[in-house]
């Protein structure tokens, strides 16, 4: 049975624009072909459906409970009916899953592993380093950080770059938000794998840059998708082309081309 590949999007810490990227790269993804299925895993304050302007975001607590099946806990996000993607959340600022233990993260990454109705599942993790966090990235295929050039994000995703590390966790790819160019960019991605070559023996991988951008606050107001909303602005551009050099890795059966190191 062909099974989903699990990308999970995290962060040292708050701030750095994790649940945008994490909405608009689904939007990008589907743009590629892909079926998607965005999980709001922070489980304490879920917010991503405030991103999207959703009164109803489904029904995370339910599918953890038992009590509904994954097809009846999501729901569909679209926009101008093409491009969709389906989205698994708990009800925003609810604190619902606040006190929830690994043994949940485990069984909701069983039930995500086996929803052979999507290519692809994004996993919006909790900000921080807690061992929730940490769960979530080691179970998934692939973990993405994102980092701002703020010297105390290049801190913080070195943190949960180190601990991730320890527990076997294959080297994350690192994308750099908020960058005032394609250099500065560079240099806070190279600042964070030197310091994994040196010191965790890892070698993350560069994957690219989001711009600062006037639109995303304005799409964060509206509470729409950037990539809905301004498709040909610099940032949303830039997702977009994240989205096709991962959506690159995939064969046309779905299943990996090749591995992020």
């Amino acid at each position: 049975m062909k099974t989903p590949r699990v990308t999970a999007i995290a962060s040292g810490k708050g701030g750095t624009g994790k649940t945008l990227l994490a909405v608009n790269l689904a939007q990008a993804l589907a743009r590629e072909g892909e079926r998607v299925l965005l999980c709001d895993a922070d489980l304490g304050l879920s917010n991503s459906g405030v991103h999207l302007g959703l009164g109803y975001c489904g029904d995370l607590p339910a599918l953890l409970c038992g009590t509904r099946p994954l097809s009846q806990c999501t729901v569909r996000v679209e926009h101008a009916h093409k491009h969709g993607f389906d989205l698994l959340a708990a009800p925003a600022g609810s604190g619902a899953l606040a006190d929830v233990d690994e043994l949940a993260v485990r069984h909701l990454m069983s039930e995500l592993r086996f929803a052979s109705a999507y290519d692809r599942v994004l996993l919006d993790l909790g900000a921080g380093v807690d061992p929730i966090v940490q769960a979530f990235a080691l179970a998934a295929d692939e973990l993405l950080i994102l980092l701002t050039p703020d010297p105390a994000s290049l801190t913080d995703a070195y943190a949960l770059a180190k601990l991730v590390a320890r527990r076997g966790a294959r080297a994350p790819a690192l994308v750099v938000n908020m960058a005032s160019g394609d250099a500065g960019a560079r240099r806070t991605a190279d600042a964070l794998i030197a310091a994994a070559r040196n010191f965790l023996k890892i070698s993350p991988e560069y994957l690219g840059f989001i711009p600062r951008d006037e639109h995303v606050e304005s799409a964060v107001r509206r509470q729409l998708s950037l990539c809905a909303g301004d498709p040909e602005c610099a940032a949303a551009r830039a997702i977009f082309a994240l989205g096709e050099k991962l959506h690159s890795r995939l064969q046309p059966s779905g299943k990996l081309a090749a591995s992020i190191r």
